[in-house]
């Protein structure tokens, strides 16, 4: 255990919370390292104060090397959220038994901003991010609780985006009238040591989904148009006959179609602003075709069985092995019947929103997690 206590730790990052992945890049400001963020929105929730058999102290180097985003395990003492009970992050709440397993909602209008899992996921990640560059940095685990600043970039659905925006900043800030930010302890529990990390939020700014990738379709410039263009001239090269990848970057009005798993955003972008009065969100995504495909499966399939939508999703992205290369087949055939429906109501909405957008667009950009299945 290390006695040294540092100064505060800053973090930068931005995070993107889906409705089926979290994604993002934290920096470390002051060790300029940058760790990359990839894991399943999920946790799983115990009465069980802490792990059965904690993992020893002086494994912890090695443990947080790894890739530790995909096992947190913390409780949470905030105003975010209602229970202090212990959570299991990422990929290993996919295999682990708790009293209560959560995901985003993708059937109904429960707005992300209320749900407590949006909330959970970034707390957990930065805290985890501060353990990981104080172990790499003393090799051991503090003996004292970890003070970090954050400052972050966040995302909602653009519905959300426009009315909750602020309101869900200052969340994580603290109301502005309030002398005292909001404080959030995050006390990570893999150890046979329990890390305290307290996070305050300097500054957090949060824009509309699927807006922020078309921004960094732009700041990459020439050379992702390029790989663009190369990829559309292997399918349709009629498509950018005489289109160069200047011409890609000089655009100023264009339309994405971001498919998320409960939602699928259409931010877009005139005389090269973001134009929230012609953008617009699907309440449905990948997930609403995991989901009624999972309920066809029961009914007719018993060795297609699955216990979560995220579950299915981790099985259909990985390879199969000989023995189960069978049932994956089904699976994604029950999958892609369900994913054809949604297409077709993509198609409706992509309609009207160009329609409002115009006969000025001249790009369409389709990305997002549920966009390759």
């Amino acid at each position: 255990m290390s006695t040294n206590t540092p100064d505060v730790i800053t973090l930068t990052g931005g995070i993107d919370v889906g409705n089926g992945y979290v994604k993002g890049v934290v920096q470390n400001t002051k060790q300029g390292i940058f760790d990359e963020i990839d894991l399943p929105s999920a946790v799983v929730s115990t009465s069980r104060t802490s792990p059965k058999v904690p993992l020893p102290d002086a494994d912890a180097a090695s443990v947080l090397a790894g890739d530790f985003y995909n096992q947190i395990d913390c409780s949470l003492t905030t105003p975010l959220v209602a229970a202090s009970d212990r959570r299991i992050f990422g990929r290993a709440a996919l295999s682990v038994r708790g009293s209560k397993f959560t995901e985003f909602e993708v059937l109904g209008k429960h707005s992300k901003a209320d749900q407590e899992l949006s909330k959970a996921l970034v707390l957990g990640v930065f805290a985890a991010k501060a353990l990981r560059d104080y172990v790499r940095e003393n090799g051991v685990l503090p003996d004292h609780e970890l003070r970090v600043q954050v400052r972050a970039g966040l995302a909602l659905p653009i519905s959300e985006f426009v009315a909750r925006r602020h309101a869900y900043a200052a969340e994580f800030i603290g109301l502005l009238s309030s002398s005292d930010p909001a404080v959030h302890l995050v006390t990570i529990k893999n150890f046979s040591t329990p890390v305290s990390v307290r996070l305050q939020f300097i500054d957090v700014q949060v824009m509309a989904e699927g807006a922020s990738a078309q921004f960094a379709i732009t700041d990459k410039g020439e050379p992702l148009a390029q790989a663009l263009l190369d990829d559309l001239r292997t399918r349709d090269a009629s498509l950018v006959e005489g289109v160069s990848a200047s011409d890609l970057v000089a655009v100023q009005n264009t339309i994405g179609v971001d498919v998320g798993e409960g939602t699928v955003n259409f931010p877009v972008f005139t005389d090269g602003r973001f134009n929230p009065e012609a953008a617009d969100t699907l309440d449905e995504g990948y997930g609403t075709a995991l989901m009624n495909a999972m309920e066809r499966m029961s009914e007719s399939d018993a060795t297609l069985q699955f216990s979560s939508r995220k579950q299915l999703a981790d099985f259909l992205h990985a390879e199969p092995s000989v023995l189960v290369k069978n049932r994956h087949q089904r699976a994604a055939g029950f999958v892609e019947d369900e994913a054809s429906y949604l297409v077709d109501e993509i198609v409706s909405s992509f309609g009207d929103v160009l329609s409002q957008a115009g006969a000025t667009t001249e790009v369409v950009y389709v990305y997002g997690g549920g966009s390759g299945p």
